[in-house]
């Protein structure tokens, strides 16, 4: 069945891939190693032998930590006066942590446990399956950029990982590798081209000097909007609507958490895995550690489902997705919202080292263990 170790085998030291002596294919493997080296234990330095985490939990978390990293500028080649350009990575970071949540949570247990309810058991192995996916697509088109926005562009197009050869037996050790056909093998898509060709109109703005924060924001704001829808439908529409949502178990398990909410899947928008940290009490007041903060935000920091939200339904999900980016931007638009979202940002980014705190058996993890 295979196992989740996996050997480094393309060298992602800083520098060592210049376009010059590096292929396109060989800087998309680079940037997928680095992904894969993010949600993995180092278990022998002198072999470089990794094993993937293989919590559900520990890894979205790992996942919220890398998209809060990418975000606030933090990972490889990031630059701190372009902090707000990858616009998606912060609201995915929190979407991450809610998965991260859900798994938490005492019905995502038995995900673990042999136990014959395959209808709930099912459905958080494809979650789990669509996180770790959906993040194996979207990090290293980020990387990519990070490191040399004309590699990107000139290798946008060549990036197919059954193409791969020096990491491709790793790839295929990562759990539910089977489903990369679905998702035609992490290859380009109009939504990543929309999204990244904003790029270089949303750099030029915040890189003005002489502008406050605020100010650059406001003017590149349109395009960030744009850039964060993109990157919201390519990770919607072309990834987990093919990889979790089809599935009539997962179909069936949101139907009965619409009527009962457990497990609760409002997105909140900081670093707490309950909403009840960030909604006022009965008497209309803010308790806890953001209690001098929350009245003075021009929004509230959560988003529940739209009463009619049918989240298996790829548009219905969607405008609740709108809102939920809607409320996110205007929070980031203000000078006491972003300085809030981008410190609960680096609560989050702080979750890197993640790690399960029970056994995980082979019953998990499309049974590589």
């Amino acid at each position: 069945m295979g196992n989740l170790d996996w050997e480094s085998n393309t060298n992602t030291t800083e520098n060592s891939c210049k376009t010059a002596q590096c292929d396109c294919l060989t800087f998309w493997e680079v940037q997928q190693q680095i992904a894969m080296i993010r949600l993995s234990n180092l278990k022998d330095a002198k072999k470089n032998l990794y094993k993937l985490e293989p919590g559900y939990e520990a890894r979205a978390r790992r996942i919220a930590s890398v998209y809060a990293k990418i975000y606030l500028e933090q990972e490889n080649h990031g630059s701190q006066q372009l902090k707000g350009r990858y616009y998606w990575m912060g609201l995915g970071a929190f979407a991450s942590k809610t998965v991260a949540a859900v798994f938490k949570h005492g019905l995502t247990a038995w995900g673990y446990k042999w136990v014959p309810i395959s209808i709930i058991r099912d459905p958080v192995h494809s979650f789990a399956k669509g996180n770790l996916w959906l993040f194996m697509d979207i990090a290293p088109w980020h990387y990519a950029w990070s490191m040399s926005s004309q590699s990107f562009n000139q290798c946008r197009t060549q990036r197919d990982v059954s193409k791969f050869t020096h990491i491709k037996e790793e790839v295929i050790n990562v759990p539910w590798s089977s489903c990369l056909p679905i998702i035609k093998h992490l290859q380009s898509t109009t939504e990543i081209t929309q999204a990244f060709w904003k790029l270089p109109k949303i750099e030029s703005v915040l890189k003005r000097k002489g502008f406050s924060r605020s100010e650059n924001f406001k003017d590149a704001e349109k395009d960030l909007m744009k850039h964060l829808l993109a990157i919201a439908v390519q990770e919607q529409r072309n990834i987990l609507q093919e990889l979790v949502w089809k599935d009539w178990k997962v179909q069936a398990q949101a139907t009965l958490q619409s009527y009962t909410k457990i497990p609760d899947s409002t997105l909140v928008l900081s670093s707490d895995y309950g909403v009840d940290a960030v909604k006022p009490d009965r008497h209309g007041k803010y308790e806890g550690r953001h209690k001098d903060v929350l009245d003075i935000l021009p929004e509230s920091v959560y988003s529940e489902p739209l009463a009619h939200t049918k989240v298996q339904d790829y548009d219905s999900r969607m405008e609740w997705i709108q809102k939920a980016a809607e409320k996110y931007h205007t929070l980031m638009l203000s000078d006491t919202g972003r300085p809030f979202l981008e410190k609960e940002l680096a609560i989050i980014a702080g979750w890197g080292n993640s790690k399960a705190d029970f056994k995980v058996g082979k019953d998990s993890n499309d049974g590589k263990i």
